[in-house]
């Protein structure tokens, strides 16, 4: 009788442990940002993980593992938005770029500076909520989570030159729905004063400067 091989699936789950298990806190602040809850959250991180190793197997390069998640994150909540039926109430696109110009006097070469300081905020949280789910992701994958272009269009399944307009219109986007939204934020407690001084101050984010 010939001897049995070794069981591969013990160590198939160490390598996953590896690779996927240190991921999960910005897997699950990226989720969170794209869900009304905490458990909604978790539930669309834990439906990833699933998925992640189901196919575990199509992960031919450990060193993707990260953008491979994201995308199988990214999937997961798109998927979970449809079964619930639910859709993202925008505000009309013309509207906020408007309110961006106004706080800018017209400068089309400002960005809102005061993005990647307060991306976590509660305040930018609710403003991302607010614009186009395209511009709001290519946004948080470069300003929060540290993709570049590339890894981002790999995400997304875009050409690299699409991510870079998403990056500049979701910017301009999220800092004119702050301030369209910035009085009835105030009214609830949330600050957002600071929004046009740092708008005014800056022509880059400080995580874009020096990555590509």
């Amino acid at each position: 009788m010939p001897p049995t091989s070794p069981d591969p699936i013990p160590d198939a789950r160490a390598r996953f442990d590896a690779l996927v298990l240190p991921h999960l806190d910005r897997l699950l602040a990226f989720a969170r940002r794209r869900t009304d809850s905490l458990a909604d959250a978790e539930d669309a991180v834990q439906e990833a993980c699933i998925r992640a190793w189901i196919g575990f197997g199509d992960l031919r390069d450990d060193l993707k593992v990260r953008s491979w998640l994201y995308r199988i994150l990214r999937t997961a909540l798109s998927d979970a938005r449809e079964k619930s039926g639910r859709r993202r109430n925008l505000v009309s696109i013309t509207r906020l770029e408007q309110a961006h110009d106004e706080l800018l006097g017209g400068d089309e070469n400002a960005v809102f500076g005061e993005v990647a300081a307060r991306l976590s905020s509660e305040v930018v949280h609710m403003a991302l909520a607010e614009i186009p789910e395209d511009f709001a992701v290519a946004v948080e994958l470069h300003d929060i989570d540290g993709f570049k272009y590339v890894e981002i269009a790999d995400i997304v399944g875009v050409p690299i030159g699409t991510v870079m307009s998403r990056i500049a219109r979701g910017r301009k986007l999220l800092a004119g729905a702050i301030v369209a939204n910035q009085r009835a934020w105030a009214a609830a407690g949330w600050a957002t004063g600071a929004a046009k001084r740092a708008a005014q101050a800056a022509h880059a984010t400080p995580l874009e400067r020096g990555r590509p």
